[in-house]
């Protein structure tokens, strides 16, 4: 009897433990970290412990680029460099531990379904890591739609730093898919979907962030940024559509798409 229910007495204290560590050390909200430990624990449920190295990966990876890389505090993000709340954390993670639901709905086969995963963190990575990295190198920043100078950090701006570290973060993610799967495998043709959705869903973030997501000018400087200042006014957007609604939308789209293609081609 006391064996069913040893990982449960394993589970929790690991759990407690990393919303202490998380909390304590400002990389999660307390709602994030709650968050975080239930995502953590559904796909434990549904899919094995294996699984949740993907996700320690992009988390660990993510957090240890914002520590090393530790750039000046800018003015044109809001959220840069302040602890990961809840939405956010759904954000990143969420669509990886909803797709496993669609093998019981009978929408896909297992394959399809973990390529989207795979593809889903593969978004959230690239996307991740060119935002550290573009904003520790603070190269020339461009607005994506307008190709006009922007401020480092703006939402819908790319830099040649960061869209490269954005691209190495998805052939790190890609890499690690491949070590589910034997090379024979046709996942071993995905690690190239990987890569390309990681890629793709970087700049279709961006590209969305320059067009739907609001953003403002600073009356003074006439700065674009994320943020709104006093007397600021928006300059283009939605006023309710933030990063963080971009960054979903983003990978909801390239996850489906990979979904979709998988299963039909």
């Amino acid at each position: 009897m006391i064996e069913a229910y040893l990982p449960l007495f394993l589970l929790l204290p690991c759990c407690a433990l990393f919303i202490w560590f998380t909390t304590s050390r400002k990389m999660l909200t307390q709602s994030g970290a709650l968050l975080a430990v239930a995502i953590g624990l559904w796909i434990l449920y549904q899919c094995g412990d294996i699984y949740l190295i993907p996700l320690f990966f992009f988390f660990i990876s993510s957090t240890l680029l914002g520590k090393m890389l530790k750039a000046k505090a800018i003015q044109s993000d809001q959220k840069h460099g302040k602890p990961r709340d809840a939405f956010q954390v759904f954000c990143n993670g969420g669509i990886y531990a909803l797709l496993p639901c669609c093998i019981g709905w009978g929408f896909a086969n297992q394959f399809s379904i973990e390529l989207a995963m795979f593809a889903s963190l593969s978004v959230s990575t690239a996307d991740t890591w060119a935002s550290e990295i573009g904003i520790f190198l603070r190269g020339r920043t461009y607005d994506i739609l307008r190709f006009r100078p922007i401020a480092v950090g703006a939402s819908g701006g790319v830099s040649l730093g960061g869209t490269l570290g954005g691209l190495l973060g998805a052939v790190c993610l890609g890499g690690l898919g491949m070590l589910y799967y034997r090379l024979d495998n046709p996942f071993y043709n995905g690690f190239y979907t990987l890569v390309l959705a990681g890629f793709i869903g970087m700049l279709l973030d961006s590209v969305l962030g320059a067009l739907v997501q609001a953003r403002y000018q600073d009356p003074e400087t006439g700065a674009i940024t994320d943020i709104p200042v006093p007397g600021a006014r928006l300059y283009s957007g939605v006023p309710w559509i933030t990063n963080d609604w971009v960054n979903l939308i983003s990978n909801v789209i390239i996850s489906g798409s990979v979904l979709w293609l998988s299963k039909h081609f």
